[in-house]
């Protein structure tokens, strides 16, 4: 078909006709110079408007635009053909890429990054076909695929999360034997859909006794079992060691299970891997005693400068200048107390400093950095000149091998466990791993009401605003606790959902006896009051059962001797101390908590820290004792049963008030 441009605006149209047949379209400028274009070059079907005396046909390439005027009869028919011919040579492109997207939304879970994906692929195929008015007939599989491009393009949030419960469920049915026995006890639905859910960035918010190891273990084979992953493409990781052991050796029973390792084996686990040799740890990193000793002799020595024993003195507040008077404050009770002090920040500042936190600190705590920073430089000589490394530098270091990519991740499902003590150091490391490809995925349980290490440095922040930091995900939670039964859940739920800075959680309880939550022993003698809470215990049970005797503070708790007579006392009941943060992770059948006083040495903690740990520290929210109200939670959920509580006579602990309200 060829078509040419009126004669009275031949010497001022840019093209003068136009050849159109089945292998695409030639335009021929006013000296006869053709343009060829193929119709898979041209993104739309050339569009047909009517003018006052003329037709002009524009064609949309992937150059841009190109229109001339044309005279023709019948438009209509016109306009019919080249839809025809357009759609003949670009329909089998969209029919195979809609066949191709229809078979990776069966297979996969609608993830943020799967949806993001899809979306920017059919933006161009949005634009080629429903930006214009079809008119000519279309093949069925042609008009389904349209309707399917129509669908997706234009999903609303609510039509997401339709096809994701639609998925969730499809995949329910089809591994329903395969969640009733890949752990010792059928999943919960709660805990299957966890496993199901794989986004790129996913928190499981899992309440005391919930079953979160169960499907830490449980999605590990969910991956490895549809194939989404090879076992060793996962890493399981802990906070600790004992968790870290305990993970390997339940995912050890398996034919196949992924590799289990704590954040600082994993940072071991990356210098070696770009050095070649494992590093060697510093023996002052492994022994506090030491490396406060350390600590002491660096300052003695500084101390030879005047400057810097002046800058100590004042910092210090010791009462003399010479260095027999500062040798002997560092040996007064004060004294440990500040080296304790300038030994634990050494830490943190390292961390801040790889955080680039540190500037903030400069005007605040001038005088402080100036007395505490040559001993960190001291110290990290001496680390170099022993060819060492501490706990630090194994994240530090690693942070920096994953993120000049001179280290690349041999895993792509992160499976963190204890995610609230997560600290930004480590939170640091991780997004740098998971960031290392699109194909990576973070898969994140935690409980932000048992969120009890600041101290160490974990920031409850990462829980309570996790997508903020770790980008778009899917936060998800575990509905049941088959520890204790639903009164003891819901006093203790009660108690911190107070603090409105906690995400507010729906579980409900296995166990639905009808059963006293919380006994009131009067304090007495602190023997006595235990004896009495045992003896009740011991009159009340059937068989030989467990108890929990908890504290605040280490020296609250019975010594071995008293344990020792309480043990043979009461034979049948098997006893174990512990402080509240030592009974994390821990149950038993019943516990009794002591020194629930008020104040020094009390529930909760007054004592303070130093001003510039603290200020190193992750922030506190703003609700009071946020923190100590979750480490009292922690030591109120251990019980299965029952938990006794030793009420003070005066000055009782505002938490046992709250409790008795």
């Amino acid at each position: 078909m060829l078509f040419t441009t009126p004669l009275i605006l031949k010497y001022f149209a840019s093209y003068t006709s136009i050849n159109v047949d089945d292998g695409g379209v030639i335009l021929y400028d006013r000296y006869g110079k053709p343009y060829s274009l193929l119709w898979k070059q041209i993104i739309q079907p050339p569009k047909l408007e009517s003018k006052v005396l003329f037709s002009y046909l524009t064609i949309t390439h992937s150059q841009g635009l190109m229109s001339l005027a044309i005279k023709v009869d019948d438009k209509s028919e016109l306009a019919l053909k080249l839809q025809k011919i357009w759609v003949t040579h670009h329909q089998k492109e969209l029919c195979a890429r809609i066949i191709k997207l229809e078979r990776l939304l069966k297979a996969r879970y609608l993830s943020h990054g799967l949806i993001n994906m899809i979306q920017s692929v059919l933006i161009p195929y949005r634009d080629k076909w429903l930006s214009w008015d079809i008119r000519c007939e279309l093949s069925a599989e042609l008009a389904q695929a349209i309707a399917t491009l129509k669908e997706v393009t234009q999903w609303s949030e609510g039509d997401i999360a339709a096809f994701q419960e639609g998925y969730v469920r499809y995949k329910l049915t089809e591994h329903e034997v395969f969640f009733d026995t890949v752990e010792k006890l059928p999943l919960t639905t709660a805990q299957r859909r966890a496993c199901v859910i794989q986004d790129e960035r996913q928190l499981l918010l899992a309440g005391a006794g919930t079953g979160k190891t169960s499907v830490m273990i449980a999605k590990a084979q969910y991956l490895a079992y549809t194939r989404q992953a090879y076992a060793k493409h996962i890493l399981m990781l802990a906070y600790g060691n004992e968790a870290a052991r305990e993970m390997a050796q339940r995912a050890s029973q398996y034919p196949t299970f992924p590799e289990c390792m704590t954040f600082h084996k994993l940072g071991l686990e990356i210098i070696e891997r770009v050095e070649g040799v494992a590093p060697n740890i510093s023996q002052l990193a492994q022994n506090e005693r030491e490396k406060r000793t350390f600590v002491k002799e660096t300052i003695v020595l500084l101390c030879q400068e005047e400057q810097y024993r002046l800058s100590f003195v004042h910092y210090t507040k010791c009462s003399g200048t010479d260095i027999a008077s500062i040798r002997r404050y560092l040996e007064s009770a004060q004294g440990t107390r500040q080296l304790k002090t300038i030994t634990e920040s050494l830490g943190h500042l390292k961390c801040a400093a790889a955080m680039n936190n540190l500037l903030r600190l400069e005007t605040r705590f001038n005088e402080v950095l100036l007395c505490i920073r040559p001993i960190l430089a001291e110290y990290s000589l001496y680390l170099s000149n022993e060819k060492a490394i501490d706990f630090e530098d194994m994240i530090i270091k690693s942070i920096r091998y994953v993120e000049e990519k001179k280290f690349i991740s041999p895993w792509t499902h992160f499976l963190v466990d204890e995610f609230q003590d997560i600290s930004p150091i480590r939170a640091k490391l991780l997004k740098a791993l998971t960031e290392q490809s699109e194909r990576h995925h973070l898969f994140s349980v935690g409980d932000d009401w048992q969120s009890i290490y600041r101290f160490s440095g974990a920031d409850i922040s990462y829980t309570t605003d996790f997508t903020n930091f770790f980008g778009q995900g899917t936060v998800t939670q575990l509905d049941k606790t088959f520890r204790y039964h639903q009164a003891l859940l819901d006093v203790s739920s009660r108690f911190i959902c107070a603090n409105p800075g906690q995400i507010m959680k729906r579980i409900s309880a296995h166990n639905t006896d009808d059963i006293a939550p919380l006994v009131y022993i009067e304090e007495s003698e602190e023997e006595q009051s235990l004896c009495s809470a045992l003896s009740e215990l011991n009159a009340k049970v059937q068989t030989e059962c467990s108890v929990l005797i908890l504290a605040r503070y280490h020296k609250l708790l019975p010594d071995k001797r008293l344990l020792s007579k309480l043990q043979q006392q009461f034979e049948f009941l098997e006893l174990r101390t512990m402080t509240f943060h030592g009974s994390k992770g821990k149950e038993a059948d019943y516990s009794i908590l002591l020194g629930l006083h008020a104040g020094t040495s009390g529930v909760p903690a007054q004592e303070s820290s130093d001003p510039l740990i603290e200020a190193l520290l992750p922030k506190q929210g703003n609700f009071p004792n946020a923190e100590e109200r979750r480490l009292f939670y922690v030591a109120l959920t251990r019980a299965k049963r029952q938990v006794y509580l030793i009420k003070p006579k005066v000055n009782p602990s505002e938490f046992l008030l709250e409790l008795d309200y």
